[in-house]
């Protein structure tokens, strides 16, 4: 419910009048012929020339208040992000490999040891509120400590963002930063950009294992193949035969046999002779060779 304001005519002149609200404010009002001690509800407030340019400068300080407010929250916000949120990583390889998130400032904001001996660097070491310089020197130094690198060991970094001109920038300056960090510890290291390849390892059989070498297998002659066992011939490869003669058996694998009996030196001697007594060409037969030696071939019965 809305409260009626009342007021109070407290003083009056020519041109205007005071009065006096239900608040306790006292307001110049025009005058219309009001009397001192008049109460009314309706009175005409009056506006001076530097009351209109008062208000105008406080409208103008509230723009530039809320401006000024909003500029603020706008700067804050990109710079809590520039500093607090991570934007990307940076990783570096020695034997110990840890990966460091970074903020788009290159704040440090978070370390993890990506295999044992990278946790193991990283045991007992705090990172809060260093810079990317001042962690990898550290860090470098650690793994000296350590006897995770010496002279003519190596470290690789690489640098992992949405931008890569980022990734480009931070990686040049970690490579800078570490080449004068070592050239001050008098410590000779080579450093790569990328990562890092495993080092080949040769296999080595921890159990002995057999091979077994398959012999091949001779096919079985076929009946066109098979030689004659009282032949000199042997199948070649084609499947005819090649007259090649039997490899002689040596002297001693040979039956022993009796020495033959001594024979007549004539060829019409007796035993097996073919021309022996009983042969038919004899002197009793009737021949066409006769015994007389006629010189004619046919004899006297003819």
């Amino acid at each position: 419910m809305k409260k009626d304001t009342n007021y109070l005519i407290v003083k009056t002149y020519s041109a205007y009048a005071i009065a006096l609200d239900s608040s306790g404010r006292f307001i110049k009002t025009a005058n219309p012929g009001y009397e001192v001690g008049d109460i009314t509800d309706k009175i005409i407030p009056l506006i001076y020339p530097q009351d209109k340019k008062r208000r105008r400068n406080t409208v103008i300080r509230l723009a530039a208040g809320l401006a000024a407010c909003i500029c603020l929250c706008a700067f804050g916000i990109y710079e809590y992000q520039y500093m607090f949120i991570e934007y990307g990583s940076l990783r570096m390889q020695i034997n110990p490999e840890v990966e460091i998130s970074l903020s788009r400032s290159g704040r440090v904001l978070d370390i993890e040891g990506e295999n044992a001996d990278g946790r193991d660097l990283l045991e007992n070491y705090s990172y809060k509120g260093k810079d990317k310089e001042t962690v990898v020197d550290e860090l470098t130094d650690l793994a000296i400590e350590q006897n995770y690198l010496a002279d003519g060991g190596r470290i690789a970094i690489s640098a992992d963002s949405r931008s890569d001109a980022w990734s480009e920038r931070i990686e040049a300056e970690i490579l800078e930063e570490l080449n004068r960090h070592l050239k001050d510890q008098g410590i000779a290291v080579e450093i790569t950009i990328g990562p890092m390849e495993p080092a080949d390892e040769k296999e080595t059989l921890q159990v002995p294992q057999s091979v077994t070498i398959p012999i091949p297998q001779i096919p079985e002659p076929t009946p066109e193949q098979t030689p004659d066992p009282g032949s000199d011939y042997e199948p070649d490869g084609n499947g005819g035969s090649a007259d090649t003669a039997s490899p002689s058996a040596p002297a001693s694998a040979l039956p022993s046999q009796p020495p033959a009996a001594s024979q007549p030196d004539s060829g019409y001697g007796g035993g097996d002779s073919s021309y022996d007594s009983d042969s038919s060409y004899d002197s009793d037969d009737d021949s066409s060779y006769n015994s007389n030696g006629d010189d004619s071939s046919y004899d006297d019965n003819d």
